[in-house]
């Protein structure tokens, strides 16, 4: 009972440094968002994709049958592609100086013979040249060519079914190629009218096909963290080494003041996600619900509570106030590039990838964007719990060392 009377009598403290500072804090919450918005303003601009650019793709056709130069005009002209895909016809001398120059992004070949092996049941292959200065855009090409190998792959056994029966039937070799041709077409405009012609599985990437949702929300993540951290930091100021001592003359440990520090930063740090949320969310127009508001408190909640954890332990273990402050910034910094806010975790290495499960930012910020962006109906909070009593034992543990240290 003592040690609650002395947390909540240190709350009603630490509450009164905050209205003591009032001048500086209309400036402590929006001088963040300046310059978040500055930066992720400057950082959609540049991935706003440009509807009007499209995928150059070159073809070398070495078969030249009419059968190849019927299959590149069907797949230009598919509404699937639209305008979206522009295929031309080069020689392969052209195509390689066009890729090197980046005027293609991809050539395709179809190699010589290619329909006479088709047609007499002979493996066939059709090599691809990615340019490796447009990665995404190639990936793409390589699923269109996959769409026409599978189409092949149907093709093929039954053309050769077809032309083994039509051998041993008296019809003359022009009327059994012109069956073979009509098989052939059967089955090309069969694969373009299905609903996957240029991939199979779509990766989703937040960045780029929903760039300005994605980075409002990063740089709300961003500006509660910053918020934490500068509220945290500004009622510290005046703990001292000699404020300490004489509070622990009166029994007063250094665990009860940092409790109360936290739980008034939470405090602050919760509301004043939500309102932004609220504020972000009707900004761009978002549905969201009460229960999305429920789900999205109780990650934020989670997330600042780990935050300040951090912080305290940090403060724990480094006595001196100027290397305290810099390995907190420094650390939250960390924790927010892991987070996925400044760089998309799809982009991190794949050593990085496998400890981005026990890094709670990552979690925190991975589940705010399927409830905002993706409109998720739950959300996994176990390992952000499992993280945050975990935080806490060692947050126990360090203050019980540092009190008896001392004592």
């Amino acid at each position: 009972m003592a040690n609650l009377s002395r947390i909540v009598f240190f709350l009603k403290q630490y509450q009164k440094q905050i209205q003591k500072k009032w001048k500086s804090l209309p400036l402590l919450l929006v001088f963040p968002i300046l310059i978040i918005g500055l930066i992720f303003f400057i950082l959609v601009s540049l991935l706003l994709p440009d509807e009007q650019q499209s995928i150059e793709v070159g073809l070398v056709d070495l078969d030249e049958s009419e059968e190849t130069t019927m299959l590149v005009d069907l797949i230009d002209e598919a509404s699937l592609l639209g305008s979206y895909i522009h295929i031309k016809k080069y020689t392969a001398e052209e195509a390689q100086s066009a890729l090197d120059m980046g005027t293609l992004s991809a050539y395709v070949t179809f190699p010589e013979n290619f329909t006479t092996d088709l047609y007499q049941g002979d493996p066939v292959k059709i090599p691809i040249m990615g340019n490796q200065k447009q990665p995404v855009k190639s990936y793409i090409i390589k699923e269109l060519l996959n769409s026409m190998t599978r189409y092949i792959a149907s093709a093929q056994a039954n053309i050769l079914t077809i032309n083994q029966y039509a051998k041993s039937l008296p019809m003359e070799e022009a009327e059994r190629q012109e069956i073979l041709l009509n098989q052939f077409n059967q089955f090309m405009l069969f694969t373009l009218s299905k609903d996957n012609i240029i991939q199979e599985e779509q990766i989703s990437n937040l960045t780029t096909t929903s760039p300005v949702q994605y980075y409002s929300i990063a740089g709300w993540f961003i500006l509660i963290t910053i918020w934490m951290l500068s509220i945290y930091i500004l009622i510290g100021k005046e703990d001292g080494v000699a404020i300490q001592n004489r509070m622990r003359l009166y029994g007063v440990t250094r665990f009860q003041q940092m409790v109360s520090r936290m739980l008034l930063v939470f405090i602050y740090g919760l509301v004043l996600g939500l309102i932004s949320l609220f504020a972000f969310i009707n900004l761009l127009k978002i549905e969201f619900y009460f229960s999305d508001y429920l789900r999205a408190g109780i990650v934020i909640s989670l997330y600042s509570l780990l935050l300040l954890l951090v912080l305290a332990v940090i403060e724990l273990i480094f006595t001196s106030k100027k290397v305290s402050l810099l390995v907190q910034i420094s650390v939250t910094s960390i924790v927010l590039l892991l987070s996925g806010a400044l760089i998309p975790t799809l982009y991190f290495p794949e050593q990085i990838k496998a400890m981005l499960p026990i890094v709670f930012s990552t979690e925190a910020f991975h589940w705010l964007t399927e409830l905002v962006l993706k409109g998720r109906l739950f959300i996994d909070v176990m390992p952000l719990l499992l993280l945050m009593l975990a935080g806490l034992g060692i947050f126990t543990g360090c203050s019980l060392w540092k009190e008896r240290a001392k004592g």
